[in-house]
């Protein structure tokens, strides 16, 4: 009996040993300050403040306006447009993710936040990796580093933005119209947004 339990011991040590190791966890979002905290600085383009000058950085805020309920409405969202699903799907960052997918100083009254374009920053925050991420995609930002995809930088393109700049989006299922939807020239736009690192 004593060696059916060992050998039955043995046994399960080398089925999980022949297991593929545990992937890693998925990225969560971190919020603009924790992004703030470099890329406020001369050194980087000073990208917090022309975020915070930026509409995405009012998005959430431009919800509580009467304008918005009175747009929200033509479109047949009723009640507070900061709470509803329509609205929040491109006014904030990672709507719709589970509780999980958010560190605890995120918050989502910030708007559309660099995670937003840039995916959920946890695994790639740090100076070290940034770093190796600017050296292997060199000052084009182009997109080609190993270690941003790996750890979930996104470099956005025009699809990233027409994700919400579009005269309607589709999330869980359910089609919404955008009631400010503008024709959208992506070059244009990004020259209103560029932050590069100089």
């Amino acid at each position: 009996m004593k060696y059916f339990s060992f050998a039955l011991v043995v046994a399960a040590f080398a089925m999980l040993a022949a297991l593929p190791a545990a992937q890693a966890a998925d990225p969560q979002y971190i919020g603009v300050d924790a992004c703030g905290k470099c890329h406020k600085k001369d050194k980087q383009g000073e990208q917090l403040k022309l975020w915070q000058e930026s509409e995405h950085a009012k998005a959430y805020k431009d919800l509580g306006t009467a304008e918005a309920k009175k747009r929200a409405e033509k479109v047949g969202v009723s009640g507070d447009p900061q709470k509803a699903e329509a609205c929040l799907v491109c006014h904030t960052t990672g709507y719709g993710q589970p509780a999980s997918a958010f560190q605890n100083k995120f918050d989502m009254k910030d708007g559309v936040q660099c995670e937003s374009c840039h995916g959920a920053g946890s695994e790639y925050k740090k100076k070290k990796i940034m770093k190796a991420i600017f050296e292997e995609s060199g000052r084009d930002n182009k997109g080609d580093s190993p270690t941003a995809k790996k750890t979930g930088l996104v470099f956005p393109d025009e699809n990233t933005c027409k994700q919400c700049h579009v005269p309607e989006t589709t999330f869980n299922g359910k089609t919404y119209k955008n009631p400010s939807y503008k024709d959208f020239d992506y070059k244009e736009r990004l020259d209103k947004i560029k932050h590069p690192v100089p």
